[in-house]
């Protein structure tokens, strides 16, 4: 099945603008599946010749879970307002969507570096409002999450290259939300 970046991008603009309905057990355990696949992605590129990652690039792997249960839980606490529940929401939904920006489908646990990218993006301007607060209560990270935020912010461009990191950056303006 190929997907051209049109497509890629119209399917990641479709999942930020509405969010679906949260059924929790069903998000818990796709967060372990999905810790598992970060773990043999990370491993096979290690192994592979040639294809070894970043440290940056591990580094932001291994927040992938912990990221994605941090927007879980967010989405499904009642104290949140409202606004940014929906927002947080769609990254949920990008996170779900396995042929956005960069395909989970094709490229396996390291497509996973948009949708990380994305809910960092929605997790910084949502704490310009009153997320901290929540986002700290729920934060399992061994890492301060305003840190982590900041790192993969900064790092974002050389994570995902310039041509995705543009088009993430068309996506998430669509929804108001800035990349830098």
């Amino acid at each position: 099945m190929a997907y051209s970046p049109e497509e890629l991008e119209t399917n990641s603009y479709e999942a930020l603008a509405s969010p679906p309905e949260l059924p929790q057990k069903k998000l818990l355990s796709f967060y372990d599946r999905l810790r598992e696949r970060i773990v043999k992605a990370i491993e096979k590129r290690r192994l592979k010749r040639g294809g070894k990652l970043t440290e940056a690039a591990v580094h932001a792997l291994l927040l992938v879970p912990d990221v994605f249960i941090l927007l879980v839980r967010l989405a499904l606490d009642k104290e949140v307002p409202g606004s940014a529940r929906a927002l947080i929401g769609g990254a949920l939904a990008y996170f779900i969507l396995p042929a956005d920006l960069l395909p989970e489908i094709i490229l396996g646990g390291v497509g996973f570096l948009d949708d990380l990218i994305l809910a960092t993006a929605v997790l910084a301007q949502a704490f310009g409002g009153q997320l901290e607060p929540y986002a700290r209560k729920h934060w399992s990270g061994k890492e301060d999450i305003r840190v982590v935020i900041r790192d993969l912010t900064e790092a974002s461009r050389s994570l995902l290259g310039e041509s995705t990191y543009e088009r993430l950056r068309r996506v998430l303006g669509r929804r108001g939300v800035t990349l830098d």
